[in-house]
């Protein structure tokens, strides 16, 4: 065995070590179930990982883990480098990935001692495999919100690995994945849930260099009890758990009084029509003016007239100056009514502003572009993820003032194209240069944005170079924001856009899906909404001390590691005489909570029998909801550029995501069909043991592959198959945040002619 200690985290090979010759291999953490064997197969199901020929693996453990009773720690740890033989065998190499086991462990001298669920309880954890043509980035802002957990989880800046830009890619036309990401059964289920895959089956990276974890977890270690079973230390006033219950209420992440949530009224704009909900006084409209407008109101003006819709509105001057009117008057007349129309974005991060003038009597846009001069600065119109995955529509300006139009792609520069625009200023003062631009509102080519002047608000995003040549912008010279357009000389209408809020100064965003999507909505859960919210992810950030603000935690800390280990085989390209030894598996998510990310599990009445205190909540969807359709080689969340040689997927791996202690039931259907696909029974613990703690579960996945291995074949999908997701859980008491994603893992392919 070779271990080796890299300041404080360890990289740890099995098999004697990664060049020599394999030896017996037996699983971390014991035999595992599935939901699935096939009863029928003359082989039985075997959980080992040493039934892999060849297979050998290597352990990962991250950096320390230090939390007080009642922390929250849930950021990216530092990036661990794998072992130096291991990351030159692989080099230009791939390595085939057929399944990883987790843990919890404290370091001491006589080995590994797993740290019982219950002191430390593992909300979920995303990690990855970087290779060295790929880096771990940073996405915050809009970009993290619209994720809706595919990637994040939930956090409200996450992290994910791409392939870097910066640098040439030499098999730039393969396949294989230049990084990995693992997040199956990734919560309290995680130690004892199946991470494995059928034989022949792997995820691929490429030259793999090192691990990356980004875990969540929840210290509720009772610093006051040393017996051998759990019992609650101290729990905030939110807390739902009941008294004496086997599990402690700060796993669910209550909202405790420590937790600051602001809640206000936002607005919108409107250039025609009538708003949907308006602003009902004086105050409020001039308030929010000055929301809408930043500084720009030069006045206020209350008013009683037929000439100007009801409600707030702004009229934008040609001379420049804005005034905010409110009519009292129950009008008729509808906003806009002009024909030039005007809206600007200044972006801190990039150093540049945006601003947009359209004018209607002859269909031209005037694009005024300002930036850092001596170096590139963009801005891509029409971007609602406020990221490069909306391959907008972007004009670019170099050092030297030159001006092109791009189509982007998936964190990719993209290509060049036609251009429409007609440069009518170009200039440099003070540091910064303005380059002042026209062009029709109707784009040349289906590539270019068309202006329209109903649309309000324009979705943007924007960066600057570190050079003048258009290249890598950097991780911190780029972000999003709106262009919201006002009339110019006609009443631009302010809209009550509804409520919104923080929490601890975090933008607070649920986009809780409508039936057939989902139900939450219908159900009334407390969790889309900042007014009703109780507990979650939002009260859950790093740091937070989960406790009340008149109870301290005891100062003595719990010190532990995430550890990992890998299973991986040798991988053989296909020959024209023999197939390749492994097919990789591409990921597939969906939440039956339906971007919502988590909900809560309302409380029954109390005149109901426990056995009948069942909560359900449902989800519709189809199989391409899930599709991400870019290169798989620079995000290993993508499913390729060429799904559209394929009618679908063959599903090899699902795995459920819910939460102790409630869960009941998870249940995958092809609703075109009626078939049940994969149905989850969590195994719950009974003792106080490791891996069995008592009132914690583990979630068996499905699995399909071989009738020799005693699994079922794989079931086809089509991509505009429908899928349905039911989820249970006993709602005898409250619970917050509880979740209901599927995570799993399929093989493009076309449907057989027969």
């Amino acid at each position: 065995m070779k271990l080796l200690l890299i300041s404080s985290f360890f990289v740890h090979l099995g098999t004697g070590s990664p060049l020599s010759p394999p030896k017996d291999v037996t699983n971390m953490n014991g035999d595992y179930l599935i939901s699935n064997p096939n009863p029928s197969a003359s082989a039985h199901w075997n959980s080992d990982y040493g039934k892999f020929k060849d297979v050998e693996y290597f352990d990962a453990y991250s950096p320390p883990i230090s939390t007080k009773y009642g922390e929250v720690y849930w950021t990216m740890m530092d990036p661990v480098p794998l072992d130096k033989d291991l990351v030159g065998r692989f080099a230009g190499k791939t390595m085939a990935i057929v399944g990883y086991e987790t843990d919890q462990v404290m370091k001491t001298s006589t080995g590994d001692v797993s740290v019982p669920i219950t002191w430390a309880y593992n909300h979920h954890f995303e990690a990855y495999l970087s290779g060295s043509l790929s880096e771990m980035r940073k996405v915050e802002g809009e970009e993290a919100m619209n994720d809706h957990g595919l990637n994040n989880h939930g956090a409200p800046a996450f992290y994910h690995t791409y392939k870097r830009e910066n640098i040439g890619d030499p098999d730039a036309d393969s396949d294989v994945p230049t990084s990995q990401f693992f997040s199956e059964g990734n919560g309290g289920e995680f130690r004892k849930s199946y991470h494995g895959y059928p034989l022949g089956m792997a995820q691929f990276i490429e030259s793999p260099t090192t691990f990356h974890i980004q875990p969540m977890q929840i210290d509720t270690k009772n610093r006051h009890y040393n017996g051998s079973d759990f019992k609650p230390d101290l729990l905030p006033k939110a807390s739902a758990a009941p008294p004496n219950a086997s599990y402690s209420g700060l796993l669910e992440c209550p909202c405790t009084d420590r937790i600051v949530k602001k809640i206000e009224v936002t607005y919108t704009t409107a250039t025609s029509g009538t708003c949907k909900t308006v602003v009902n006084n004086a105050t409020e409209c001039f308030e929010a003016a000055l929301k809408v407008q930043g500084s720009k109101i030069d006045g206020n003006e209350t008013v009683d007239t037929t000439s100007m819709p009801t409600g707030c509105s702004i009229i934008q001057y040609q001379n420049g100056s804005v005034t905010a009117y409110f009519n009292e008057h129950d009008s008729s007349i509808p906003c806009g009514g002009g024909e030039e129309f005007e809206g600007s974005f200044t972006a801190s991060p990039s150093q540049t502003t945006s601003t947009i003038h359209l004018d209607s009597t002859i269909g031209q846009a005037t694009i005024t572009l300002s930036g850092p001069n001596g170096k590139w600065f963009s801005v891509g119109l029409d971007s609602p993820s406020f990221a490069m995955k909306d391959k907008p529509y972007t004009i670019v300006v170099d050092g030297s003032g030159n001006v092109s139009e791009r189509k982007l792609g998936d964190h990719d520069p993209g290509t060049v194209i036609a251009s429409s625009l007609k440069v009518t200023s170009n200039s440099v003062k003070d540091g910064l240069r303005t380059v002042v631009m026209t062009r029709p509102f109707q784009g040349k080519t289906a590539d270019h944005y068309t202006f329209d002047v109903k649309v309000t608000s324009i979705p943007v995003i924007t960066a600057s170079g570190l050079a003048a040549t258009y290249a890598y912008h950097g991780p911190k010279s780029r972000t999003g924001g709106t262009i919201k357009m006002s009339v110019l000389d006609s009443p631009t209408c302010i809209c009550n856009g509804g409520i919104k809020g923080t929490i601890n100064g975090i933008p607070f965003h649920k986009d809780c899906l409508p039936e057939p999507k989902g139900d939450l909505l219908q159900q009334k859960n407390p969790t889309c909404w900042v007014e009703t919210y109780q507990g979650g992810l939002s009260c859950c950030h790093h740091e937070n001390i989960l406790l009340d603000k008149d109870q301290t935690p005891p100062e003595e800390l719990l010190t532990y590691h995430m550890k990992f280990r890998f299973y991986f085989q040798p991988y053989t390209e296909a020959t024209a005489t023999s197939p390749a030894s492994h097919t990789n598996l591409l990921r597939m998510y969906y939440q039956t909570e339906a971007n919502a990310g988590e909900y809560d599990i309302p409380k029954c009445s109390p005149t109901t029998p426990t056995e009948d205190c069942v909560h359900e909540i449902t989800a519709h969807f189809q199989v391409k909801d899930m599709m991400r359709k870019c290169a798989l080689r620079k995000d290993p969340s993508c499913w390729g550029n060429n799904t559209t040689d394929y009618e679908g997927i063959n599903l090899i791996y699902a795995g459920g995501h819910c939460h102790a202690p409630s869960c009941l039931s998870m249940e995958l259907y092809n609703a075109d069909t009626g078939m049940l696909l994969c149905s989850h029974y969590p195994v719950y613990g009974r003792t106080h043991e490791i891996f069995d703690e008592l009132g914690y579960l583990a979630l068996p996945p499905c699995l399909w592959g071989p009738e020799t291995e005693g699994l079922s074949p794989p079931t086809f999908l089509p991509f505009n198959g429908n899928l349905t997701s039911i989820k249970r859980n006993n709602n005898t008491y409250t619970h917050y945040g509880d979740m209901a994603s599927w995570q799993m893992r399929g093989v493009l392919v076309n449907l057989p002619e027969n």
